[in-house]
């Protein structure tokens, strides 16, 4: 059985069951909490309309980190077959080796 882990996010209290250590668990509520206050700041929200906006910009971020790994692997992706060609074509004039 996973161990109880106690947190507090926007006042609640919670307990949770988690594989996960509390070292790292307390560092993902850490993470919440910044990003619940940077998205509270100088706004009037109540705790509901918080969340989604806090929900909507990390999913946000998220799909745009998911978009940038693509486009990065994509780029690997490219840059093999260019050294791929290169070398197939030196074999095949018989000057790379």
């Amino acid at each position: 059985m996973n161990p109880t882990v106690q947190i507090n996010i926007l006042g609640r209290e919670y307990s949770l069951r988690s594989q996960e250590s509390e070292a790292r668990v307390q560092r993902v509520v850490e993470f919440i909490d910044e990003k619940l206050a940077e998205t509270a700041s100088g706004r009037s929200v109540d705790t509901r309309d918080l969340t989604v906006l806090t929900l909507l910009n990390l999913a946000g971020q998220y799909l745009q980190l998911i978009d940038q790994q693509n486009r990065g692997v994509e780029e690997q992706d490219n840059r093999l077959l260019e050294l791929v060609e290169s070398v197939e074509r030196a074999v095949a004039d018989n000057t790379g080796c």
